[in-house]
C-alpha cells in the first residue's frame, strides 16, 4: 500500500519523450510502452524529482478541479500502478 509520505520519483533506467501533449515512457528492456496524458502525464513531470503523494496531492488539488478525497485515492491508485510497472520507485 502506498503512504502519503513516501517521497517517489522516476526510474531513471526508463526512457520517455514528449508527444502530442502526452508523455510517452518506454521501457527498452521489456519492449513496453505507456503513454501518460492529462494528470497522469502532469503526475509524470511531477516526479522528475522527488516528491511524496502529500505533495501531489496538493499540487493536483489546486491544478485541476478534483475534490482531494478523490484526488488522494485515485492518486494513491495511479501510483501503485506506476510502481509496479517499475516506472517509478521510492526515493
Amino acid at each position: 500500500m502506498i503512504e502519503l509520505g513516501v517521497a517517489f520519483e522516476r526510474n531513471p533506467e526508463l526512457s520517455w519523450t514528449e508527444m502530442d501533449g502526452e508523455a510517452v515512457v518506454l521501457d527498452a528492456e521489456r519492449g513496453e510502452y505507456a503513454g501518460l496524458g492529462g494528470i497522469g502525464g502532469r503526475i509524470w513531470e511531477l516526479l522528475a524529482e522527488p516528491i511524496t503523494a502529500t505533495e501531489l496531492r496538493e499540487i493536483i488539488v489546486t491544478e485541476f478541479e478534483v475534490h482531494p478525497e478523490t484526488c488522494e485515492q485515485d492518486l494513491l491508485a495511479f501510483l501503485d500502478q506506476l510502481l509496479a510497472s517499475d516506472m517509478i520507485r521510492r526515493s
